[in-house]
């Protein structure tokens, strides 16, 4: 009787272990589906989840070792199998999970005659500062540093000593040949000397000079800037991504136009320069998504700055988004399908409003951690919308007090913008895409002059003698790599009547 007591307690004991295990199994699920809703899964929420299983370690003895150390590659793989069973499956990058060695960031000043001009004694130096912060806000020791011009130099006394530099062209004096930018050379250097975990930076006025230039006509000069970017991005863009910059800055000094590389133009006024980041697309997110990077990523905040554009050949970002049941922006009717807990993109039973004929529905998006202009992410003639029933994008709005009622707060989770949707008729069942489509902003074309040899011209101080061949060529190469027309992010909705 005694022995038949003590079986039926280790019995019993054995079940509550077991009901509290999967209680603590449940609470993990939720946990990662929560982080993983944007589409990665950043430093500070893998925090979350390290923190999440040393609390309750008893119940997940199979991620640790006999030493009772975590397995990290064991959580990412059942985070893996997690989302992938998911309906419909979730897509989260998780390569910026664990502790990730610091990003290695390798700056690169160009160095050239049209250069010098840009930190003169007599200028406001914002080229100066711009550089420095950004060097200033790389984490730890990790930064090297390079001069560019008619090749790639390493800078032989180090960025502490580079840092405490009067002028950043003085410093830098002797170093390579001044007198063209061989740009062949410096973005084949920066696509394939940036590994896996690093960043390359790239300081220049972006203006193609060779020494062969002399007597060509500028339609020469754009062919060959363009098939020189084409050939050089050809093969080495795919899994790379490179952000563009623009910046406004002091420039006092001889000022060489395209037919004249020997003898420049006295000028004393503002001049665009330009910040070239390059890195795979997994550091590229990460320096959005991991705050020991939040102050080196902040370009829109640079002294001068004036607007950016990211080439990509794939995808970089994954969104979090869903649709919200309640609020002022909607019209018609409509319920989401079962199973859609946390976020909802699935939704039957559509109906437009009996009164105004129309449907629309809110679009809960989140488009923070993006290295795109604000200007450019809420343009509705950015994105483009798959839809057999019509469906298009009213309006981008920025997300409000008054939208984080308590029922939607679980679907508005960390948006910051609505997109209100719009449709006149609802076909049977369809699944509507929306993209934000990669292209050249219209800067590039703005900021762009076939002709710099006038320094009186009226947009003189805004353009760059043949910027938008450049960058078109350097789009053209990343486009070709991409299945379909590039973009940004892509949301998938299913709506049924």
């Amino acid at each position: 009787m005694r022995r038949a007591k003590y079986t039926m307690f280790c019995l019993l004991a054995a079940m509550l272990l077991a009901g509290c295990t999967n209680k603590q199994s449940r609470a993990f699920d939720r946990l990662l589906v929560e982080v993983g809703q944007d589409g990665a899964v950043d430093a500070d929420e893998w925090a979350q989840i390290v923190e999440f299983l040393d609390r309750n370690k008893a119940h997940f003895e199979r991620f640790y070792d006999a030493g009772g150390e975590l397995r990290t590659d064991e959580v990412k793989q059942y985070a893996a199998d997690l989302f992938a069973r998911r309906r419909p499956p979730m897509e989260v990058d998780m390569s910026a999970a664990a502790a990730a060695a610091p990003l290695q960031v390798s700056f690169y000043l160009e160095r050239s005659g049209s250069m010098l001009p840009y930190d003169a004694p007599q200028g406001n130096g914002e080229l100066k500062a711009a550089l420095m912060r950004l060097l200033n806000s790389v984490p730890g020791e990790t930064a090297r540093l390079f001069v560019v011009n008619d090749g790639v130099h390493a800078y032989p006394q180090g960025t502490a000593q580079f840092i405490r530099s009067a002028n950043v062209f003085e410093s830098t004096k002797g170093i390579g040949d001044a007198s063209y930018t061989d740009f062949a050379a410096i973005f084949g250097h920066l696509l394939q000397k940036t590994g896996h975990g690093e960043i390359g930076v790239l300081v220049t006025d972006l203006i193609y000079s060779t020494p062969s230039m002399t007597g060509l006509s500028p339609q020469k000069i754009f062919a060959d800037a363009q098939g020189m970017t084409q050939a050089v991005f050809k093969d080495e863009a795919l899994g790379r991504s490179m952000l563009v910059v623009k910046l406004g800055g002091s420039y006092v000094g001889p000022y060489y136009a395209y037919d004249q590389p020997c003898g420049g133009t006295a000028y004393n006024g503002r001049r665009p320069f330009y910040i070239v980041v390059v890195g795979d697309n997994a550091a590229m997110r990460r320096l959005t998504t991991d705050a020991d990077y939040a102050a080196f990523s902040r370009f829109s905040s640079l002294p001068g700055y004036e607007g950016m554009t990211l080439l990509s050949a794939g995808v970089p970002y994954k969104p979090y988004y869903s649709l919200l049941l309640s609020g002022k922006d909607l019209r018609g009717r409509f319920s989401p399908e079962r199973g859609q807990a946390e976020r909802i993109t699935a939704i039957e039973g559509v109906r437009p409003d009996a009164d105004s004929g129309d449907l629309r529905l809110a679009l809960a998006v989140d488009l923070s951690h993006m290295l795109v202009d604000e200007a450019y992410l809420t343009d509705v003639a950015n994105y483009e919308v798959e839809s057999r029933s019509g469906l298009t994008i009213k309006e981008i709005r920025t997300v409000t007090a008054a939208d984080a009622t308590p029922a939607e707060r679980r679907y508005l989770k960390q948006a910051t913008h609505i997109f209100v949707l719009q449709a006149t008729d609802v076909v049977p069942s369809e699944e509507v895409v929306i993209r934000l489509k990669n292209r050249l902003p219209q800067w590039v074309e703005q900021s762009s002059t076939d002709d710099d040899r006038d320094v009186t011209a009226p947009r003189f101080a805004q353009t760059t003698f043949g910027l938008r061949y450049l960058l078109q060529g350097i789009s053209d190469a990343y486009a070709r790599h991409a299945d379909q027309q590039p973009a940004y992010f892509e949301m998938k909705l299913q709506v049924k009547r």
